[in-house]
């Protein structure tokens, strides 16, 4: 697919192009451009886990009125990027095959397009392949801002319970069940926990109907031992040692999704990362009511403003 998922209440970004490209494995992704006239800027904005392109829409209009041009990127496995690649790896090295992703994307598509200075911008699940990067040294971008990045699925006990049965229901071949939770079904807004903000729960609900091969099942077994794999490599000393820009993890002060308090442990790691809690939010920060939006904007604006 090259056009975007239409619906009345989501309109296309003026100027913006979607198209598909190899990833370094001949994957197929799926990104797309938004440019905007006299951009002070490049923002690299990446989703988290079953999310798109299209949910962003808002959020892009809101980089566009502070002037910065934005590339996004379907992950593979989500989305209308590639799913074979990933389910033929059982998820085995999942996130940091997003990691190798993500700087393809930023290197051989992203900056031959825009110019500099450019800066990541993630949510949820897309964090974790972006701390990766960083932590690897990478220094294509001038700084990044993580909204609630998921840097441990699971608080307290939980973590550790899930980690071993991920790890055993893969082993007994089992690794492509799903994990279900009726709490995390992000089509009912009643009891939700990602946002509390029902028209923007809606739009994606509707976003979700428009194209149902781009919207995402539960996770399985497999994805949850890959990220509890990796959020284990990412807590080792010394992970965040060739960390070379500033990093400012957002989290949400109602967060009920992943750990939220473990964004104070990632944080203490670098004195190049700092956090803010933004009070009131659920996890969807970036699609939470006017009123919680205006704080996670405020922390933008002085993280933009600092550099």
């Amino acid at each position: 697919m090259t056009d975007f998922i239409r619906i009345p209440s989501n309109p296309v970004p003026e100027g913006a192009e979607t198209f598909m490209f190899a990833a370094p494995d001949g994957a197929q992704l799926r990104g797309a451009f938004f440019p905007i006239a006299d951009a002070r800027g490049t923002i690299v904005l990446e989703p988290g886990w079953a999310e798109f392109i299209e949910k962003y829409f808002e959020t892009i209009g809101q980089l566009h009125a502070r002037k910065f041009n934005v590339a996004m990127m379907d992950w593979r496995g989500q989305g209308l990027s590639d799913r074979d690649s990933a389910r033929k790896s059982k998820w085995k090295g999942y996130f940091h095959i997003l990691r190798e992703d993500l700087r393809h994307f930023t290197e051989a598509h992203v900056k031959p397009r825009f110019g500099a200075p450019m800066m990541l911008m993630t949510h949820s699940m897309g964090g974790m392949p972006a701390l990766m990067l960083l932590a690897d040294g990478y220094d294509g971008f001038e700084r990044a801002l993580l909204c609630a990045p998921m840097t441990r699925l699971f608080a307290g006990p939980a973590n550790a319970v899930f980690t071993i049965v991920s790890a055993i229901t893969g082993a007994i071949g089992l690794g492509a069940a799903p994990v279900t939770s009726k709490e995390d079904d992000s089509k009912a807004f009643e009891g939700n926990i990602l946002t509390s903000d029902p028209a923007r729960h809606e739009r994606f609900r509707q976003l979700q109907l428009a194209e149902p091969s781009a919207a995402n099942a539960a996770p399985t077994f497999g994805w949850v031992h890959a990220a509890t794999k990796t959020s284990k490599e990412m807590h080792q000393p010394r992970f965040f040692d060739n960390l070379q820009i500033p990093v400012r993890i957002i989290t949400a002060g109602e967060e009920k999704l992943i750990d939220g308090g473990d964004h104070a442990t990632i944080a203490a790691m670098s004195d190049r990362i700092e956090r803010v809690i933004i009070p009131g939010a659920l996890h969807e920060i970036m699609m939470e009511r006017d009123a919680v939006q205006e704080r996670y904007w405020k922390a933008f604006d002085e993280f933009v403003s600092a550099r």
